[in-house]
């Protein structure tokens, strides 16, 4: 997404607001112009990005590691069906962009503010598109992985359920627009189907430093851990949202957790001999594929300068996907490392979301239309403490350095992971 201006309204009582993602929805307009045609999608560059990630994924999957043919054929199968799903995003984003127009549904970039690109409509909410063709994606696979009979098939589709949940209130967000204090119970309602249908294990391994203390080697935690995943689930949601304001930031750091996400799976599937954990990991993978995917989709249009805004339909289905994939796949922990730059955004932002320190509608960066650079504001946002320590930039540069330090936190994780092998636990 981008920076987005709303049409104007009264401020909150209390003065507080939660920063948006980079565009608003104006309000509807039956007779907006949708003559205008949105950019060509940036394919070549997202190929050029993809590679990053794809060779050494796909090293480990056929080379570092031996893994079973079976499971290997279902994650490759995985893989073509994902592909196709990128493809269907690509065709389908500037079709649905015209409908989005038409019905008003768009914003204007505040970053670009005073050029003229700062005065043209970008079609909003085309995160719809991503869930959409998610979804359709994943429910297909299911004729290639899973019989009727299938242990992970109840849990697959209360998955499916919470993500199509979480993406339908994420699009009703974006048209009614409705208040933060809302906005953090979305996810909260989204993870239910997920909670109800859960039959794993809820139990912890404490980490070995502790245990002469505990007492116990493995702790069950019963409802306890319920509540972990659910608060989980509100937090990952949350954090894409609000850890946003520049073109491709809110797909980008999708893009990025998505990817180690992926690796980390191939990894722990490549050292273990447990069927059990290898077929866990493998249902996280069944599910971050297609959204990394259509992810890719959508970033090749929404790459400075952005064509199109994802919304918070985007936002939320992005993050109710990867924490079901944290909790179905057993490595909440490693995931909330992996969402290292979001925690930080949100310590950051802490202060204004309480009411403590005032907190204006949009917290962004101050445009200057005269060098083209952004300038760190007062508000508690990575982007601006970023911008404050750095000096200005252009919107792309920041970006860049942003998902650079997501990458870099990323890989953090792995060492850690390494580090603490054997000795943790």
């Amino acid at each position: 997404m981008a920076a987005k201006k709303r049409p104007s309204k009264a401020a909150p009582a209390n003065g507080t607001a939660v920063n948006p993602p980079e565009s608003s929805i104006n309000n509807p307009q039956p007779k907006s112009d949708d003559s205008s045609s949105i950019a060509p999608a940036k394919v070549l560059l997202i190929f050029k990005i993809s590679l990053i990630f794809l060779i050494p994924y796909f090293y480990l999957i056929f080379y570092h590691y031996k893994i079973e043919s079976e499971l290997r054929r279902s994650i490759l199968i995985n893989a073509v069906v994902s592909l196709i799903g990128f493809f269907g995003t690509v065709t389908m984003i500037p079709v649905a962009s015209k409908y989005m127009l038409r019905r008003g549904l768009f914003g204007l970039d505040i970053n670009k503010k005073g050029t003229p690109q700062g005065s043209i409509k970008v079609p909003e909410s085309l995160g719809l598109i991503v869930g959409g063709v998610f979804l359709v994606v994943a429910i297909l696979f299911q004729t290639f992985n899973f019989t009727a009979d299938s242990n992970w098939l109840v849990e697959y589709n209360a998955a499916l359920s919470s993500i199509c949940f979480m993406m339908l209130l994420g699009f009703v967000d974006d048209v009614l627009d409705v208040p933060w204090r809302v906005k953090l119970l979305l996810p909260s309602i989204a993870a239910l189907p997920l909670l109800m249908a859960y039959a794993g294990h809820t139990t912890i391994i404490i980490p070995k430093p502790l245990v002469s203390y505990v007492g116990l080697e493995i702790l069950d935690l019963g409802w306890i851990y319920k509540l972990y995943m659910w608060l989980l689930a509100i937090f990952c949601t949350n954090s894409i949202n609000i850890h946003a304001g520049i073109n491709g930031l809110e797909v980008g750091q999708t893009v990025v957790i998505a990817a180690a996400i992926l690796i980390h799976n191939i990894m722990q599937i490549g050292a273990s001999a447990d069927p059990e954990y290898k077929q866990a990991h493998a249902f996280s993978i069944y599910l971050v594929q297609p959204m990394l995917a259509t992810s890719l989709g959508l970033l090749s249009f929404n790459w400075y300068p952005s064509s199109v805004f994802v919304g918070d339909t985007f936002t939320y289905f992005a993050g109710m996907t990867m924490a079901v994939a944290g909790i179905l796949g057993h490595f909440s922990e490693t995931l909330l490392i992996f969402f290292l730059p979001q925690v930080l955004n949100f310590l950051l932002s802490l202060p204004q979301l309480a009411g403590i320190i005032p907190c204006p509608r949009h917290r962004l960066p101050k445009f200057d239309p005269q060098t083209g650079l952004l300038t760190g504001t007062s508000d508690g946002t990575l982007v601006n403490f970023f911008l404050r320590q750095l000096g200005r930039m252009s919107e792309q540069s920041l970006c860049v350095v942003l998902l650079v330090f997501q990458a870099i936190c990323c890989c953090f994780c792995f060492l850690l992971r390494w580090l603490l092998t054997g000795w943790y636990k």
